[in-house]
């Protein structure tokens, strides 16, 4: 590993070992994926109906995910769950593609800015080893966001790398306008939440250059001008297709709700850095709380040789970029900020904080000393987060389940009565963190999973897939909701209670 200074705009030796190093710690951290066996939430769904011509998420204006999807699918042509590992394996592989692209970026910006060049190691290796990234790489249906993020990043840094100044004016060749939207049209179809990492090159200008405000301008109207030209892509995309637009994509301009929103939760998630809260915690909120009044006054005593006014501008238009960087939530009626929806805003957090971090620390070797603790913890919750909160109960669950399955299926059995564990499941059984609806969370405690689940694992028993489309599937939230609907149960109906069946082994 190599931390040490660096003023070398381009890459050298240093760097190439750097960025060894960083798809070495993503290979330590998420190794089990090449091997580990498991499907979770939306994973069952699309091995069950990956044949079906669905166009569900070009409905929801992710046109190149979709694309992409039933592409991948297709020509891997899965057919067992064991099939799908290849398919995290392209979401992993396209991430190892990706780190070099971050590092070299971020690094030309830091050069260019000259912010501390321990920023470009220590970032990188933090977009490594936040939740989100995790969730990437371990979910299948999330194979895509790799090329969203990415594709943000560099569509933002197209804009602010050909910047040029004419007669005191602002100016963009045609070209790099042109190969910037593009770029921004493939994130926002991809993933429109990876779209906000547009705004990271325009947001360390701010961190470097807080007097020059023009460049950060033109970096916010080029992001506003990208999202409307996507909008209307969109809507046109939807009329060639004749598809109607998902729920999820209706606008509500609700000012207050979405302010208490995005401070409430989204921000203060990004504000959690790799450690997991649960979404209601009180101590999480006191642990945010604390940090962003932290880095509010330090960097605002940091720059107190500005005049008041213009510091309290340029903290305004702070936190006016991480809304923009979070803007696609904000402005549709779900409020849900989970992990996978915070990568970009996740990083601008980051961006923040490090840099404010980096100037306190004068001392050189100090800050090469505390970014090496603080990078050697970020590993080992990432490695945690994957493994523990996440990969272990869920590997478990699928085992455990799918292992009663196949016991006890058998011809003559006709229907499944599934019966789903409460939310909570893992945390009482395991004594995870469950945050959202990505870690700590049974599988088959959400309502779709049940019959894709049972499907497919009959499928894989009997070879039949006409046997398992014929099953009756139907479930119930707990034992409790079970046992009061009291359903006719028969020699011909198989009971499936994940609680009980993971309680007894």
């Amino acid at each position: 590993m190599s931390l040490g200074q660096n003023s070398n705009p381009f890459a050298n030796r240093k760097d190439f070992l750097n960025v060894f190093f960083l798809i070495l710690i993503a290979i330590v951290i998420f190794y089990p994926l090449f091997y580990t066996e498991y499907l979770y939430t939306d994973d069952w769904v699309q091995l069950w109906q990956y044949k079906s011509g669905l166009h569900t998420l070009m409905a929801y204006g992710r046109y190149l995910a979709d694309v992409l999807t039933n592409w991948l699918y297709y020509y891997i042509n899965p057919a067992t769950v064991h099939d799908i590992i290849s398919v995290r394996l392209f979401s992993f592989i396209g991430w190892i593609v990706c780190i070099p692209l971050w590092y070299f970026i971020v690094k030309k910006i830091v050069t260019r800015e000259q912010l501390p060049t321990l920023l470009i190691f220590f970032s990188v290796l933090y977009l490594i080893c936040t939740p989100p990234f995790s969730i990437y790489v371990s979910w299948a249906a999330c194979l895509e966001l790799f090329i969203a993020n990415t594709a943000g990043l560099i569509s933002g840094y197209i804009v602010y790398s050909f910047i040029a100044y004419r007669n005191d004016r602002v100016g963009l060749t045609l070209i790099a306008i042109v190969t910037s939207i593009l770029f921004g049209v493939i994130s926002l179809f991809t993933y429109q939440n990876g779209f906000g990492c547009f705004l990271l090159p325009f947001l360390l200008h701010l961190l470097a250059k807080p007097k020059n405000l023009k460049i950060v301008f033109v970096g916010i109207a080029a992001c506003l001008t990208i999202y409307v030209i996507y909008y209307f892509l969109f809507k046109y995309n939807l009329q060639a297709n004749s598809i109607d637009a998902g729920e999820r994509t209706k606008i509500s301009i609700d000012l207050f709700p979405k302010i208490r929103f995005f401070f409430g939760r989204a921000l203060a998630i990004s504000f959690h850095f790799t450690y997991l809260f649960n979404e209601k915690d009180l101590k999480g909120f006191i642990v945010y709380a604390i940090i962003f009044l932290t880095w509010a006054i330090t960097d605002f005593y940091q720059n107190r040789n500005l005049p008041f006014i213009h510091r309290l501008k340029i903290f305004a238009i702070t936190l006016f970029i991480l809304v923009l960087i979070y803007l696609p939530p904000l402005i549709v009626k779900e409020n849900y900020s989970s992990n996978r929806t915070l990568f970009a805003l996740n990083m601008g957090v980051f961006f923040l904080v490090a840099n404010t971090f980096l100037i306190v620390v004068k001392k050189y070797e100090t800050r090469i000393t505390l970014v090496a603790i603080l990078s050697f913890l970020f590993v080992l919750n990432a490695r945690n987060n994957f493994s523990q909160q996440f990969l272990h109960p869920v590997k478990t669950e699928y085992r455990q389940v799918r292992s009663f399955i196949e016991r006890n299926y058998n011809a003559s059995i006709d229907s499944i009565y599934f019966i789903r564990p409460k939310e909570d499941f893992f945390v009482r059984k395991f004594g995870v963190t469950r945050s959202w609806d990505e870690f700590g969370v049974p599988s088959t405690f959400f309502d779709w999973v049940p019959e894709f689940f049972t499907k497919q694992i009959v499928f894989e028993k009997t070879g039949d897939r006409l046997i398992a489309e014929k099953l009756v599937i139907r479930h119930w939230l707990g034992r409790e909701e079970f046992t009061k609907s009291a359903p006719h149960l028969s020699p011909n109906i198989l009971v499936v209670d994940t609680e009980e069946i993971m309680s007894q082994q």
